[in-house]
C-alpha cells in the first residue's frame, strides 16, 4: 500500500495542474475527486503543500469568476464573520499554530464558497458538458474507491477506522467523513449509465453500491439506494417505460446474483452483528447525546456565549463536561453553534437557503425537480448528522445543485438537459 500512496503523492499535483491548464474554470468539478483521493491516503509527506494547494485552487477560481460575489449577500457577511473568528484563535500567526489549523480553514472556505461560485462558473458552459464532466469526475472517484478497496483487501490493510473488522473486504484508509460523498457520486454515475445506456458507468455504480453496503455507514447505505431509486423514477414515463423495466430487471438480477452466488450476504450479516446496530436505541447515539450536552452547556451551565460560541475549530473535548472525551461534535447544528454561536448558524442557514431558492427558480424540467428533491433531502439529513468538518460532500452537492444554471439546448420547445 505504501507504493500505492507514493504514486498518488507524485501524480496528484501533476494531474491538478494539467486539468487547470487544459480545462480552465470548469476543472472545479474535479476538486471533489482530488479531495477524496487525498483523504484515502495515509498522512502525506507533503501534506502542507496540499493544504496551500487547495486554498490556491479556490483563489484561482474566485479570481477568474469575481461576479460570484454579487450572488449572495449573506455569503459575504458569513465569510467576514468567520474570518474574524479565525483571527481570534490564539497565536494563529505562529507557524506551528497556523499549520495546525490551515486544513480546517481551507475546508471552511471551500464549504462556504462552493455554493455561490459553482453557479457563476456553470452558467458559461453547456449543460451536457457540465453533466459529462461531473459524471466523469464521479466515475474517477468511484473507480478509485473500488481500486483502493481491492488493494486494501489483497494486502490485508485494516486501519483503525474499520469498526474492528479484520476480515473480508477492507476499505483501507477511507475515513468516516469520506463516505458521505459516495451516494452523490453514485447518483451521477448511475444516472449517466442509465440515461445514456453506458455500460461502464452502470457497472461501476453497481459495484460501488455493493461495497457501500458493506461499509455499514447507515447514512451512506440509505442514500446510495435512494440515489438509484431517484434515477429510476426519472424513467417512469410512457416514453421511457421500456428502459425503466429493463434497468429495474438488470438491477434486481444483479442484486440476486451477488447475494446468492457470493459470500456478500454472509459478510454483511457478520458485520451488522459486530457493529450491534440492531441493539442500539437513538438515545444511545452520540449525535443525539450531543444535542443535549450543547443545550446544557449554553443554558444550564453557561459555559460559553450562545451568540458567539466557544471558538471555531475547538469542539473536541470542549463540550458536555468532557463526558464523551475528545469526540468532536458531529451535527452541523451543534458544530456551528459551538464554534460560532447562533450568529454563525443563522448566517450559514441564510446563505444556504438563498442557494437552494435560486437553484429551485432555475429548475424547469421534471428531471431538475427530482434532482432538487434528492439533493434537498440529502442536505437536510447530512446537516443534522454532520459533514462540515470536511468540504468534500457539500462541494459536490452544491455542484449538482448548480446544474440548472448551465446553458440548456432547446429543441422543438423542449429543454434538453443532457
Amino acid at each position: 500500500m505504501k507504493l500505492f500512496f507514493t504514486i498518488i503523492d507524485v501524480l496528484l499535483p501533476l494531474a491538478l495542474v494539467f486539468l487547470i491548464f487544459k480545462k480552465g474554470s470548469i476543472s472545479i468539478v474535479y476538486v471533489p475527486f482530488f479531495y477524496f483521493v487525498l483523504g484515502i491516503m495515509e498522512k502525506s509527506k507533503i501534506v502542507v503543500f496540499y493544504q496551500f494547494l487547495f486554498i490556491g485552487l479556490l483563489l484561482y477560481y474566485c479570481f477568474f469568476n469575481l461576479l460570484y460575489l454579487k450572488r449572495n449577500l449573506f455569503y459575504a457577511i458569513l465569510m467576514g464573520y468567520f474570518l474574524f473568528l479565525i483571527f481570534l484563535i490564539n497565536n494563529i500567526f505562529k507557524l506551528a499554530v497556523f499549520r495546525e489549523y490551515i486544513w480546517n480553514i481551507s475546508g471552511l472556505l471551500w464549504l462556504f464558497t462552493a455554493g455561490v461560485l459553482a453557479p457563476e462558473i456553470f452558467k458559461n458552459y453547456d449543460r451536457k458538458r457540465i453533466f459529462n464532466e461531473l459524471s466523469f469526475s464521479s466515475l474517477l472517484l468511484l473507480s478509485f474507491f473500488i481500486i483502493n478497496s481491492l488493494l486494501a483487501t489483497i494486502f490485508r490493510y485494516f486501519p483503525d477506522n474499520q469498526y474492528g473488522f479484520t476480515s473480508g473486504i477492507s476499505f483501507g484508509h477511507v475515513g468516516i467523513s469520506l463516505y458521505g460523498v459516495i451516494p452523490l457520486a453514485i447518483y451521477l454515475v448511475f444516472r449517466k449509465g442509465v440515461l445514456e445506456k453506458n455500460t461502464i458507468y452502470f457497472f461501476v455504480s453497481l459495484v460501488s453500491l455493493f461495497l457501500v453496503m458493506l461499509t455499514l455507514r447507515r447514512n451512506a447505505m440509505a442514500f446510495s439506494i435512494l440515489a438509484c431509486l431517484t434515477v429510476m423514477v426519472e424513467l417512469l414515463n410512457f416514453n421511457q417505460i421500456k428502459q425503466f423495466v429493463l434497468y429495474a430487471f438488470v438491477f434486481a438480477l444483479s442484486v440476486t446474483i451477488v447475494f446468492k452466488a457470493s459470500g456478500f450476504s454472509d459478510q454483511l450479516f457478520e458485520r451488522i452483528e459486530k457493529r450491534n446496530l440492531s441493539g442500539r436505541d437513538i438515545e444511545e447515539e452520540g449525535r443525539y447525546i450531543e444535542f443535549s450536552m450543547v443545550f446544557k452547556d449554553l443554558f444550564t451551565y453557561y459555559d460559553y456565549d450562545p451568540w458567539f460560541g466557544y471558538g471555531i475549530f475547538s469542539s473536541s473535548g470542549n463540550y458536555g463536561k468532557r463526558m464523551l472525551g475528545n469526540r468532536p461534535l458531529h451535527s452541523d447544528i451543534n458544530y456551528f453553534i459551538h464554534g460560532s454561536g447562533f450568529i454563525g448558524l443563522f448566517l450559514y442557514l441564510c446563505t444556504v437557503s438563498l442557494i437552494f431558492i435560486h437553484s429551485w427558480q432555475k429548475c424547469k424540467s421534471r428531471e431538475d425537480k427530482l434532482m432538487f428533491a434528492f439533493i434537498s433531502v440529502y442536505f437536510l439529513a447530512n446537516f443534522l448528522l454532520g459533514w462540515s468538518k470536511r468540504p468534500l460532500t457539500p462541494v459536490l452537492l452544491f455542484m449538482i445543485l448548480s446544474l440548472p444554471y448551465a446553458k440548456s439546448e432547446i429543441k422543438n420547445d423542449r429543454i434538453i438537459n443532457l
